[in-house]
């Protein structure tokens, strides 16, 4: 294994609202039931491989599935992803939190916006977040442009809050989240992915539980549907196999000790 190489595997771990966006209802309990399919799948590998991940949740799914929010943390980090994955109000950033923190036992530090929208640091802060993880650096037709933000970890000038995007490659930036694990080939993704932990010396890579439920019957965009399940739940074993070669996994909030910001 590579020394002072680290892995940051992230899991945003969130009803099931996908099929929202495009206008086609899906009751709550059928969007938790997905997830869950989902998630069951992720934590069987990582508990196979003994490998440590940051969760970020949503209170709404949190609310719905305490046990498997206390199993999480006697593993791996929580961290929060808003109060529900549909709708944001400035009063979700400490909702959430205390909601977590009472569900979890443990206190929360992380957050990332659904969507990766943008969020204000100052709030952040006042309700006692010491790191964000809600910008991908690059250019998402439709979604955002955060091309121009920093690459890599960063404290902000004026709250001095942590803020670590989640991985793109070098130059480029061509990002190394869950649509391109899901559709480049594997030989791709990984080459990008080894170029640009050996650039940076870790990595910052993000999926949903969701995604490794089976989801191919629903009317979205082929491209976010398949691979799923199993099959996609293969293919993360077999990237898990191969990053843990090349460096150590572990939480968000153990990276962020190691560094002096």
């Amino acid at each position: 294994m590579a020394a002072n190489k680290n892995i940051l595997l992230t899991i945003d771990l969130e009803e099931f609202d996908l099929p929202l966006e495009y206008g086609i209802s899906i009751p709550s309990q059928r969007q938790m039931n997905i997830t869950n399919q989902g998630q069951s799948r992720v934590v069987d590998l990582l508990n196979e491989y003994d490998i440590k991940a940051t969760f970020f949740v949503t209170s709404v799914y949190a609310k719905a599935n305490p046990l498997v929010i206390r199993q999480i943390v006697e593993k791996h980090e929580i961290a929060s992803h808003s109060y529900n994955h549909t709708i944001y109000d400035r009063s979700d950033l400490e909702k959430s939190k205390q909601i977590l923190e009472e569900i979890s036992g443990v206190r929360i530090k992380g957050f990332r916006m659904p969507r990766m929208a943008k969020v204000d640091y100052n709030e952040l802060k006042r309700c006692g977040y010491t790191y964000d993880s809600s910008i991908n650096p690059t250019f998402i037709p439709f979604r955002y442009n955060y091309f121009f933000k920093p690459r890599t970890l960063f404290a902000d000038r004026k709250t001095s809050m942590s803020v670590i995007p989640t991985s793109v490659s070098p130059v480029t930036r061509f990002p190394l989240f869950w649509l391109s694990f899901k559709n480049l080939p594997f030989r791709i993704y990984v080459f990008l992915c080894e170029r640009t932990l050996n650039k940076d010396g870790y990595l910052n890579l993000y999926f949903h539980s969701w995604e490794f439920a089976d989801i191919r019957s629903f009317k979205v965009p082929f491209y976010m549907k398949q691979p799923d399940g199993n099959e996609l739940t293969d293919k993360l074993e077999k990237l898990l196999v191969y990053l843990k070669k090349k460096g150590e996994f572990i939480t968000i909030s153990e990276f962020l000790r190691t560094r002096d910001l």
